[in-house]
C-alpha cells in the first residue's frame, strides 16, 4: 500500500488553479490477476490507517453500486417516476428509497445463502408478512417457527414468477421488487378485508 499527497495541475487551455489531492495505491499479492487500485481523495492521508480506510471505503462502493439498482433502475424504480409537481415527486423518491434499503437488505443477505439460512426472515419481514407469503407460495400448515431470510428471498422472487433458470440461485432486482410488491399488496388486502368484519 502506498499513499501520498499529489496536486492536479489544470490542463493549459483551461484556467483555474492546482487541485490538491491524496494519492492512495494498492496492489493485490499473490494472485493470478493481482489487481492494481490507484485512489485519488480529497481525504486527508498522512498514515497508514488513513489510507486503509480509504482502501475500506472504497471496496464497499459495489453495496452503493447495489443500492443504486435496487433504487433506480432494477428495483423501485424510481427513475420512471412521472409527478405532476415537484413536492409529489420528491416524496415518491424518499419514500421509495426506504422501501429500496429493504429490498437491498434482503438481497444482499439473501445471497450468501449459508448466512440466511441461519437467520429468521422475521429480520426482514413482519410475521404477517411472511405468514401471508408461505400461505400463498407453499400452500401448507403454516410452520411453528418463521423461516428462513433464504426461504422468504427465494419465495418473493417466485411470487413474482422468477424461477432459477440460470441455476445460481440469485434473483434479479426487477424479481426481487415485484415479488415485495405483490406481497404488499396481499398483506394489504388481507388488513382490509379484516377490517370488513363486523
Amino acid at each position: 500500500m502506498h499513499y501520498a499527497s499529489v496536486t492536479l495541475k489544470m490542463p493549459a487551455n483551461k484556467r483555474g488553479e492546482p487541485v490538491p489531492l491524496y494519492y492512495v495505491g494498492c496492489q493485490e499479492m499473490n494472485n493470478d490477476k493481482e489487481l492494481s487500485w490507484h485512489l485519488l481523495t480529497s481525504e486527508p492521508v498522512t498514515c497508514q490507517e488513513d489510507a486503509r480506510r480509504i482502501l475500506d471505503y472504497y471496496e464497499k462502493r459495489w453495496l452503493i453500486e447495489e443500492f443504486h439498482k435496487a433504487w433506480k433502475s432494477g428495483g423501485t424504480q424510481v427513475e420512471a417516476l412521472r409527478m405532476q409537481s415537484k413536492d409529489n415527486l420528491e416524496k415518491m423518491v424518499v419514500l421509495l428509497a426506504f422501501i429500496a434499503v429493504r429490498v437491498h437488505q434482503l438481497r444482499y443477505v439473501g445471497l450468501n445463502r449459508a448466512e440466511a439460512e441461519k437467520q429468521s426472515c422475521e429480520t426482514r419481514l413482519s410475521p404477517l408478512a411472511w405468514k401471508l407469503l408461505w400461505v400463498k407460495q407453499e400452500k401448507k400448515t403454516l410452520p411453528k417457527t418463521a423461516p428462513s431470510v433464504y426461504w422468504a428471498y427465494i419465495n418473493l422472487g417466485k411470487l413474482a414468477g422468477w424461477y432459477d433458470s440460470k441455476r445460481n440461485g440469485r434473483v434479479g432486482w426487477e424479481r426481487l421488487w415485484e415479488g415485495w410488491f405483490l406481497l404488499q399488496t396481499i398483506l394489504e388486502g388481507y388488513l382490509l378485508s379484516k377490517s370488513l368484519e363486523l
